[in-house]
């Protein structure tokens, strides 16, 4: 017969004192790496309104695969979690070996050269569906250029940006 697996409820917390947004971020995390069986470390730290959470150890790369789809969600859940304790005064940004400041490089090259296809050829050119925060970016990158125009297309993971010529 297959083992069944169970969690156990977790401790009477409510006597305890409240978390801070961080604490609480801190405490999902390290469950979620326990759980997970993954060879993975983290730090944080608060920097204005934002926690800067940066993932170390050898299952890194999982974290990064497809997209960084799994950093991404856990970046969603822990945001989750610290609104629920900051009440959306406190912003998480998860990263991994330095990969959003890399992907941020990626996506104003990719504006850039999109936007000198557009004033080349006369014709829109449209992105593949990207997440909200690397949108802001292309549309940021972009609005400092008056030769051209973006907008959002689409809806939840199927949104992207059209470049057009203004």
């Amino acid at each position: 017969m297959d083992e069944i697996n169970t969690i156990e409820p977790a401790e009477d917390v409510s006597a305890a004192e409240p978390l801070t947004a961080e604490d609480a971020v801190a405490d999902f995390l390290d469950g979620i790496l326990e759980y997970g069986n993954l060879n993975l470390d983290f730090t944080y730290e608060t920097v204005g309104n934002e926690l800067h959470v940066n993932f170390t150890g050898k299952d890194v790369g999982g974290l990064l695969g497809r997209g960084a789809e799994l950093l991404n969600a856990l970046e969603h859940l822990a945001e989750r979690i610290a609104a629920r304790y900051a009440a959306g005064e406190l912003h998480v940004r998860c990263d991994a070996n330095h990969y959003r400041a890399g992907r941020e490089r990626e996506l104003r090259l990719m504006a850039d050269a999109a936007a000198a296809q557009v004033l080349k050829l006369q014709r829109p050119f449209t992105f593949s569906p990207m997440s909200a925060s690397e949108r802001r970016i292309i549309h940021t990158v972009l609005t400092a250029n008056p030769a051209v125009r973006t907008e959002s297309i689409g809806s939840g993971d199927d949104r992207k940006i059209v470049v057009h010529p203004a």
